[in-house]
């Protein structure tokens, strides 16, 4: 069963693209990806790739309409420079105020229904 109230992949898209007009993920790349989910396939998913850290994060949101973040899991230690630490916690501020700029958008949308 599909969730009819989760933001379509369009809404997604052109939130973030909205979101960048006026602020960005700090050092990160970010992409708008279809939903692999059968179930879900009319939706969407942030990808994150982090340049300072090896991992990626995944925002999404579920069938409450509540994003969330993941962040990849990755084996083993990785050592960081003062700088490139400082610049690791900005991709991570920076994609947490996305995320939150999604629910906003999200609840947003909801209200109007």
């Amino acid at each position: 069963m599909t969730c009819a109230t989760r933001p379509t992949f369009d809404e997604i898209a052109e939130w973030v693209a909205e979101y960048e007009k006026t602020d960005h993920v700090a050092h990160a790349t970010v992409h708008v990806l279809p939903q692999e989910d059968p179930e879900h396939e009319e939706s969407g998913l942030v990808a994150i790739h982090l340049n300072h850290g090896p991992a990626s994060t995944y925002l999404n949101v579920d069938c409450q309409r509540t994003w969330t973040a993941a962040l990849t899991e990755r084996s083993g230690e990785f050592p960081l420079s003062g700088k490139h630490l400082i610049a690791l916690g900005e991709e991570l501020f920076t994609t947490g105020k996305l995320c939150e700029y999604l629910q906003s958008r999200t609840d947003r949308a909801a209200a109007a229904l």
